[in-house]
């Protein structure tokens, strides 16, 4: 039986009413596999199954024990033999694995979590987002935007002409992008100089591209879909590029060769002179969600799933010539992923659910190991108070 037939054997059966033979079933099947002693080949967006003595034998208690498990049973199942681990869960953030700092937004407003895991603060504005080397960071409100420092002192406001939508800091500190109302404008990092860009862009975060000495390049998607490269002091445009499909995020490799384009079923790389590298094509049944590019050429992306709640994350590796190998699973969580994030060593990854409102942080060496924070959202709640909605992710830092 190949994985994929087994695949679709879970799949298939019907649910019955025993959920003692649910437990009995998952105590067998634990104990007779044990995921940190499997040895599993890699395949596009999977993990394969393990050896077939291990199919076989939990086929069996399948079979034995119920003729037609529950869905639930399944996922258990699915979960064992090597397809996700369970993590580790603690109810209290501690410190932060690498260390770092954390810029975390929450309805009530922006946070920063210290090595330690303590928060600080920043005040009740919708988000914010880090300057190079965290020394200061970027925050809106409505039409005002607004440079604070770490402790939340307020540098200078700046009031847009509309709604302030996102910002972001340019790699060498010395630039800021902000969309306001359907406008991409600039503004210089002291607050002064603030100029329009663009008139009419999507609503997508646009992508300073790195290491570019003293010039100033941002990537974005204009009205129509397209990328455009262009130079932020002089307003020139470098180049524009027609995608497939609209990216719903752009994201430059740190050293500035390659710019990622994620659309919901489709990656494309391009290199600095918008000429596609390659692409890669997420399965039918998937869409391609956050990613986060490490330095090197890994590449961190959560993968939806559309017919069953279980999303992934999934590490692929792009060079200057394409993708390099197939994509890896390090996470496959029965719930809803929102976001995703590099420590600064590169050797852990934070996941967001915010459906089963936690945190889980995985590191991606050999062996993989997952602790999760539970009750995240209770953490980010200044003086007690309630909030709804829980915290998002806006970067890890040094």
């Amino acid at each position: 039986m190949t994985d994929a037939e087994l695949r679709e054997r879970l799949r298939a059966t019907q649910t019955d009413a025993d959920r003692d033979a649910e437990q009995r079933a998952w105590q067998i099947v634990r104990s007779a596999y044990s995921p940190a002693e499997a040895s599993s080949r890699h395949h596009r967006f999977r993990i394969t199954l393990p050896a077939m003595a291990c199919t076989v034998a939990i086929v069996a208690v399948l079979l034995a024990v119920a003729s037609s498990p529950r869905d639930a049973l399944a996922r258990w199942i699915r979960d064992a033999i090597g397809l996700s681990t369970q993590p580790h869960s603690r109810p209290v953030l501690g410190g932060l694995p690498s260390g770092g700092q954390l810029l975390v937004n929450s309805p009530a407003g922006p946070w920063i979590v210290h090595a330690d895991g303590s928060p600080s603060y920043l005040g009740p504005y919708t988000a914010a987002a880090w300057s190079p080397h965290s020394l200061y960071v970027v925050a809106w409100h409505r039409a005002e935007l607004a440079a604070l420092d770490p402790n939340g002192r307020v540098e200078w406001v700046l009031t847009a002409g509309a709604k302030v939508t996102v910002a972001r800091w340019s790699p060498d500190g010395y630039r800021i992008s902000y969309i306001a109302g359907r406008s991409l404008d600039i503004v210089a990092g002291d607050g002064s100089d603030s100029h329009q860009l663009a008139s009419h862009v999507k609503p997508v975060t646009p992508a300073w591209q790195p290491h570019t000495g003293s010039a100033h390049r941002i990537a974005f998607v204009d009205q129509l879909g397209d990328i455009e490269l262009r130079n932020a002091d002089t307003l020139a445009l470098l180049w524009r590029i027609k995608p497939p499909t609209p990216p719903r995020q752009l994201l430059w490799s740190p050293d500035g060769t390659r710019l990622l384009a994620i659309a919901a079923r489709q990656l494309s790389i391009y290199n600095t002179h918008g000429h596609l590298i390659a692409t890669e094509t997420i399965p039918s049944g998937g869409t391609a969600g956050p990613a986060a590019f490490a330095a090197g050429d890994r590449i961190a992306l959560i993968l939806h799933q559309i017919d069953e709640p279980a999303d992934s994350v999934v590490l692929l590796d792009a060079n200057r010539q394409g993708f390099k190998r197939a994509p890896e699973a390090v996470l496959t969580a029965p719930e809803y992923l929102s976001g995703i994030d590099w420590s600064p060593n590169h050797q852990w990854l934070l996941a967001s659910s915010p459906s089963a409102n936690q945190w889980i942080f995985i590191r991606v060496l050999t062996p993989t190991r997952l602790n999760a924070v539970s009750r995240i959202a209770n953490q980010f709640r200044p003086h007690g108070k309630r909030t709804a909605g829980p915290p998002t992710l806006a970067g890890w830092q040094p």
